[in-house]
């Protein structure tokens, strides 16, 4: 029986000008590829991704780097290729020694933002039937390839990639040095040792008094800043569902305020209770998800709108309720949001290309926007976490003492688990009269294998939380759904 060949994993992104977080993926992906016993099918100069994962591969022993090189126009090596190959064949196609190298592949790897040709390659690699993993790419490049193919897995790192990879090839991978380390602390993110994005999620109530409400939550956030002894300062911080306003539909009109598009300013308004918080954001250097509040469009129509603020004041992202509160549980509540609420109209995720919250970390989460009832539909968190590598959601919300016993912690745990991302789900606190709105409380942050790690009380409170973002790639290594899903029966896709 003649031996088996080698996987050939190939390998794509930019060329000169590739950043250096994409260099530094790329490398790492080479290495993680020999480990496994593939084969690395790549070339370019050596300047850009595909070199770089050429350097990680020959850095590990039993290596095999092969590749499609420009000629010197002679049939020679040019002088501008990389040395960093096993073996090579060298021509004078141009760029189509790319698609060469792509159709000789069993599975392709984009690393990265990609480069002019990158999406062209992808549709060659797709149309000849080869599977597409996307590491790290970008929300412009996710969106062009999942057009083409809504079966291309979209993955937030190495050990994610190298998953899918195994899962594409009909095998499962073998863990590296590292997540064999790792292993022992997989089943719970609260014992890691991980790079951690220290966050406090603020849980309170508000009143009548629009003024009032806005000093009340200024006065909370800046309570969740306070030093606490041998723990770090939140580097995110997160406010409730409509935290300026009582949570009555009747009365979501006379609290509405204009918010503008991402992008702009929020120090000067025009929205009050926004400037609060874009200027404690300025004044801590800290990003702020700034619950959601009533928001009277520039269409005329009302919104429940959630937000993301930098440590700059800066509006990041802007997220309209997609699904309105409109229940009638007979011995329990009635509430209708459409009766003053207009519904969103797009799913909102703040990519962490660039680290725009300014985590600190070596790989930025990217951030979906749910507000409440949008948790009811697992389609969003799923689309979040296929469509756009989201490694945290957060879910601003108003659950009741009706709904609350029954589902809260059920939903917030079933999303992270179908996600297998983080989950920060601020809650309202419930009057301690027992007037008004009956918030359910308990404000809570999940990890991917859906664990509560943090979880509040009934009352106003602060609650601290350290999210260790390896265990996302450490819950889609271990039980990688993402890449097992059966797409020739089924599949989710944007509208």
């Amino acid at each position: 029986m003649g031996k088996r060949r080698r996987p050939l994993i190939g390998v794509m992104g930019a060329g000169e000008g590739a950043s250096p977080r994409d260099l530094s993926l790329a490398e790492q992906l080479g290495r993680a590829i020999t480990r496994q016993g593939w084969g690395l099918l790549t070339g370019g100069r050596p300047s850009g991704v595909m070199a770089a994962a050429s350097r990680g591969a020959m850095a590990v022993d039993g290596h095999l780097v092969v590749g499609v090189l420009p000629d010197d126009g002679a049939g020679g090596r040019w002088q501008g290729a990389t040395a960093e190959l096993d073996l090579a064949l060298f021509t004078g196609l141009g760029q189509a020694r790319n698609v060469i190298n792509v159709l000789s592949s069993d599975v392709v790897v984009v690393c990265g933002a990609g480069g002019p040709g990158t999406v062209s390659e992808a549709a060659h690699a797709l149309k000849a039937g080869r599977p597409l993993v996307l590491l790290a790419a970008e929300r412009p490049l996710i969106e062009l390839v999942s057009a083409l193919n809504a079966g291309v897995q979209v993955c937030a790192s190495v050990a994610e990639a190298i998953t899918a990879i195994a899962c594409q090839l009909g095998g499962a991978a073998e863990p590296d040095a590292a997540a064999a380390a790792a292993a022992p602390r997989a089943a719970s993110s609260a014992s890691g040792e991980g790079e951690r994005l220290p966050v406090a999620l603020v849980q309170l109530q508000a009143g009548e008094d629009a003024a009032a409400n806005r000093r009340h939550a200024e006065a909370w956030l800046e309570r969740a800043l306070q030093p606490r002894p041998g723990r770090p300062s939140p580097r995110l911080l997160m406010l409730p569902e409509v935290w300026n306003a009582p949570y009555a539909a009747e009365q979501f009109t006379d609290f509405a305020e204009p918010i503008p598009e991402p992008g702009s300013s929020l120090l000067d308004g025009p929205s009050a209770s926004l400037a609060m918080v874009a200027q404690l954001a300025r004044r801590h250097r800290v990003a702020v998800i700034a619950g959601s509040i009533p928001e009277r469009g520039a269409d005329g129509r009302l919104y429940n709108t959630g937000t993301v603020i930098d440590a700059q004041g800066r509006l990041l992202a802007k997220h309209r309720k997609l699904h309105l509160f409109d229940v009638d549980v007979p011995g329990g509540i009635r509430f209708r949001e459409s009766d003053s609420l207009s519904p969103g109209q797009r799913l909102t995720v703040l990519p962490g290309e660039g680290d725009p919250l300014a985590t600190g970390l070596a790989e930025p989460p990217s951030l979906g926007l749910l507000i409440c009832y949008d948790i009811r539909f697992p389609e969003l968190a799923l689309l979040m976490r296929q469509r756009h590598g989201c490694a945290l959601l957060a879910c601003p919300a108003a659950f009741n003492t009706t709904t609350g016993p029954r589902h809260w912690h059920l939903l917030m745990r079933a999303r992270a688990v179908d996600s297998q991302c983080f989950l920060l789900a601020c809650s309202s606190a419930r009057p301690p009269n027992g007037e008004g709105y009956p918030s359910y409380g308990h404000s809570l942050v999940v990890d991917p294998w859906g664990t509560v790690i943090a979880e509040a009380g009934i009352g106003e409170q602060v609650l601290h939380a350290e999210l260790d973002l390896e265990q996302v790639a450490l819950a889609r290594q271990a039980i990688p759904t993402g890449s097992q899903r059966r797409r020739d029966l089924y599949r989710l896709e944007p509208a």
